[in-house]
């Protein structure tokens, strides 16, 4: 048994036992750089208002405030204590301008949620890139599509990762690693690729976009 099913198995074995609700996600997964595609792109850009879906330990999180070096702003959207850890290591590293916006670990808690309180308090689009590298399922991440549009600016980007990724697929979440994902998904969504779902049937077929990078990063023109 390898060191990352070892982890994620006698967390969850202490989570179900104290009933927290962590025991719904694995402890560790299998990210364990920055997303290069994302990070060489957006260096060609001028985008200052960022957001990142999805943070895990930080990896592409610290490139993006290298990038922003001090301007603009990163938005962080993750569960609390990743969001909290990630933002204090950019604290230490001096880079301020980081907000953080986080979810509990509850069954039906997101960071749907705060998108949509992002869209009351706003008003109107802020953000001139959006990196969604988070649940990586239809049930999460066709709704946070859509409110992602809501607040990405015309002229902005929203970034996929992992188009052709699958929970049967995944190192960390794959039945026979994390037994959980049996219980939470039917078969078929174990073996379809999710986030291909979203980017095919929410913004391929949307006019308002258009493709920069294959089945990746799009630009919304309209």
């Amino acid at each position: 048994m390898d060191q990352m099913r070892l982890i994620n198995r006698l967390t969850r074995i202490s989570n179900v036992l104290l009933g927290r609700p962590e025991a719904n996600y694995p402890r560790r997964v299998a990210v364990t750089c920055p997303n290069t595609k994302t990070i060489d792109f957006i260096r060609q850009t001028h985008c200052r208002m960022i957001a990142e879906l999805g943070i895990y330990e930080g990896h592409t999180s610290m490139e993006f405030a290298k990038y922003l070096n001090g301007e603009g702003s990163l938005h962080l959207y993750d569960f609390h204590d990743r969001v909290r850890i990630v933002a204090a290591k950019l604290e230490r590293k001096g880079f301020h301008n980081v907000q953080s916006f986080a979810c509990s670990y509850r069954y039906r808690d997101s960071y749907n949620w705060a998108l949509g309180k992002a869209i009351a308090t706003h008003g109107k689009p802020i953000y001139d890139y959006i990196f969604l590298d988070g649940a990586h399922d239809w049930a999460i991440d066709a709704l946070a599509t859509l409110l992602c549009d809501r607040l990405l600016k015309v002229g902005g980007y929203i970034d996929f990762d992992d188009y052709g990724w699958t929970l049967a697929g995944s190192p960390s979440l794959n039945p026979h690693v994390f037994p959980q994902t049996a219980k939470l998904y039917t078969k078929e969504q174990i073996e379809t690729q999710q986030v291909k779902m979203v980017v095919d049937f929410l913004i391929k077929r949307d006019p308002r976009y258009r493709e920069v990078v294959e089945n990746k990063i799009f630009q919304k023109i309209g």
